[in-house]
Parts: C-alpha cells; sequence; structure tokens
C-alpha cells in the first residue's frame, strides 16, 4: 500500500515537471490572495477574481518577458546595467495598461478619481516588482534545489565508484595472502591443508557473492570473520596465543562487508611474528545500544619497536579502512588506536541501527 502510494506521488511530481503545472499553480494561488485582499472592487470572491484577471496577466507577460528575454539575455550573462534598465523600462510599459484596466473595474467613484495619481502609478509599479522579485525569487530557489539534487546524484554515483574499487583493491589483496598460506602448507604436506582449501572456498564465497550488493547482514561478516580467525589458527599452530569472542547482537543489522578484515589480518600478521612463548592476539566483538564495536589487541615482536610499520598491508591496510569508513560511516564512526612497546590495541565502533 505505501510503495503504490510513494509510486503514484513521484508521477504525479514528473507530471507536475514535466508539464510545467506548477506554472499554473503558482498563479492559481496568486490570484486567489489578489482576490482576498483587494476588497474596494465591491464583488465576491470569484466576481474579484473574474474582474482582476486582465491584471493578473499583464503580470504574467511581465514575468515571462523577463524569464524569457531579460534574464536570458542580459542577467545570466553579467551584463548587470542593461538587465536593470530593460526590467525598469519593462515595468514602466505595463504600469500605464494596468492603471486603464484598474480605472474599468474599480467601482468607487472616489477611488477612480486617484487612479492616475503618481501614487497609484507608484503602486502599480511597485506589484510587478514585487510579482518579478517573487517569481525569481522562487525560480531560483527551485534552480538551487535541482542543482543540489543533481549534486547528490553525482556524490552518490562518486561514492559507489569509490567503494567499487577500494572493494576490488581488498579481494585481491586476501586471495593473494590465503594462497601463501595455503601453498606452505602445501609444501610441508600438512594434513591441514584439505581443511584449509574447504574454509577457503566458504570465505571466496561470501567475497565473491555476498559482498557485491551493497549491506550485508552482520551475522555473515561476523561468520566470515571467524572462517578468517580459523584458516591463521591453521597457519600458525599452537605457537601464537589467540582468544576470540565475537557476540552476536540481539538484533538484525547490516553492515558495510569486510571492513574488518584489515584489522584482523594486521593482527595477525603482526601479532604472530614473535617469539614462540610470547605471541598473541586478542579479538573482542560486542554489540552497543547503537551498533558495534570491535576491539583487537596483538602483541609487538621484540624486533618492531614502531607500531607505525602496521599502517600498511599490502599496499592498502588501515588507510584503506579510514578511506571506507569515511564514505560509508560518515559521522557514526569511531576509530581509536593505541600503541605501546609490547601491544598494539585498535578499537572500532561504528552506529549501524540507523542506516539499516
Amino acid at each position: 500500500m505505501q510503495v503504490a502510494f510513494n509510486r503514484s506521488v513521484i508521477k504525479i511530481q514528473r507530471a507536475i515537471i514535466h508539464y510545467r503545472l506548477y506554472h499554473l499553480l503558482f498563479w492559481a494561488i496568486y490570484i486567489l490572495i489578489v482576490g482576498i485582499t483587494l476588497p474596494v472592487l465591491k464583488h465576491d470572491l470569484w466576481g474579484s477574481i473574474v474582474k482582476e484577471f486582465p491584471i493578473i496577466a499583464l503580470h504574467m507577460i511581465v514575468v515571462y518577458v523577463n524569464f524569457g528575454i531579460l534574464v536570458k539575455r542580459f542577467l545570466l550573462t553579467k551584463n548587470y546595467l542593461a538587465y536593470i534598465v530593460s526590467a525598469v523600462l519593462l515595468v514602466c510599459a505595463a504600469t500605464f495598461p494596468i492603471a486603464i484596466l484598474a480605472h474599468t473595474i474599480i467601482q468607487d467613484k472616489d477611488f477612480q478619481s486617484i487612479v492616475w495619481s503618481p501614487q497609484f502609478l507608484y503602486l502599480i509599479a511597485l506589484s510587478i516588482v514585487f510579482s518579478l522579485i517573487l517569481t525569481m525569487l522562487l525560480k531560483f530557489l527551485k534552480q538551487s534545489y535541482e542543482d543540489q539534487q543533481v549534486s547528490k546524484e553525482l556524490q552518490r554515483v562518486q561514492l559507489e565508484t569509490e567503494l567499487k574499487f577500494l572493494k576490488a583493491q581488498i579481494n585481491p589483496h586476501f586471495l593473494f595472502n590465503s594462497l601463501n598460506n595455503l601453498y606452505a602448507l602445501t609444501l610441508k604436506k600438512s594434513d591441514l591443508a584439505p581443511e584449509v582449501v574447504l574454509r577457503l572456498s566458504d570465505i571466496l564465497r561470501y567475497v565473491l557473492y555476498e559482498t557485491q550488493y551493497g549491506l550485508v547482514d552482520f551475522q555473515k561478516e561476523l561468520q566470515h570473520l571467524r572462517d578468517f580467525v580459523e584458516l591463521e589458527k591453521i597457519r600458525i599452530g599452537d605457537r601464537v596465543k589467540i582468544v576470540v569472542d565475537l557476540v552476536e547482537p540481539p538484533t538484525d543489522m547490516k553492515i558495510e562487508p569486510m571492513l574488518y578484515l584489515t584489522l584482523v589480518e594486521n593482527a595477525f600478521k603482526h601479532g604472530a611474528q614473535g617469539s614462540i612463548d610470547d605471541s598473541w592476539v586478542n579479538i573482542q566483538g560486542y554489540p552497543t545500544l547503537t551498533g558495534y564495536t570491535l576491539e583487537i589487541e596483538n602483541s609487538i615482536p621484540k624486533h618492531q619497536q614502531q607500531a607505525s610499520n602496521q599502517k600498511t598491508v599490502g599496499g592498502i591496510g588501515l588507510e584503506n579502512l579510514k578511506k571506507r569508513l569515511d564514505l560509508t560511516y560518515p559521522e557514526k564512526h569511531r576509530f581509536f588506536v593505541q600503541s605501546n612497546e609490547n601491544s598494539y590495541h585498535v578499537k572500532l565502533e561504528i552506529d549501524l541501527l540507523n542506516n539499516n
């Protein structure tokens, strides 16, 4: 029902724009207001509208001559002096015919006597100027609104293009790392290689088919992270202490796919480089009132003293993630990084409940 109503509204809007029905609507309201606010005609409302229509018709002519000739020829070409002179001449040319029409429709004898006075002609000229200013203001407001809509559409297209480009960078990078891990296991003739192939197949299915159509179910994104962690556990064995606690949210949420993968990859790449006894990776995710928070902390090898080395993974890393967050969740995410000599800690909070 709501969808049908929305479609009807869109069709009406398109018809109004296509046939310029908003012009008729504007002049109908304009005539109605004049008929209500001009009591000197001593007619009922409909009678006043009928009597006043020739005057309003002259106002219309002035307005469309202004838009069709003066604005296009002088104002838009920034020939302001020529536009002002032409507009003044146009107003003067319309003032006297309107005064004649006013004299014929005004029935009050005392009021008729002042029709040709300078003050009355001045009021007529002011009414014409008012019509010009009002219609130009509405025209420019409408044009500004249309320009904003075009700008928003261009931004949307640019956003989608940039996101596709960034995700295209992520997928080959992830595949490259995973195949390297599988290659290392096959060289060792490890019995774990078939399991790696199976999990890698699940991950690639998610990457290739689930992430191509915008937002994904949050549960699928968490499962993708769990699959990746299991692959890493198989690769590194028991030499790294790994703790994973990803709590699923109580409500259905959607998220831009593969946002967390860079953080998890970084943690394993750098947290698993230390000695056998002291390397560790902790991954914790939990829902919040407005979305979800992921915290990852990993050890830093003794030979790696600068945490800045973790800023890039395969040329993409955190910079890619920051760009995607700025594009998809502007002002709706908080990203914290904290490091010391022994550990590296990242925390990503995303407001998801208002983005479904």
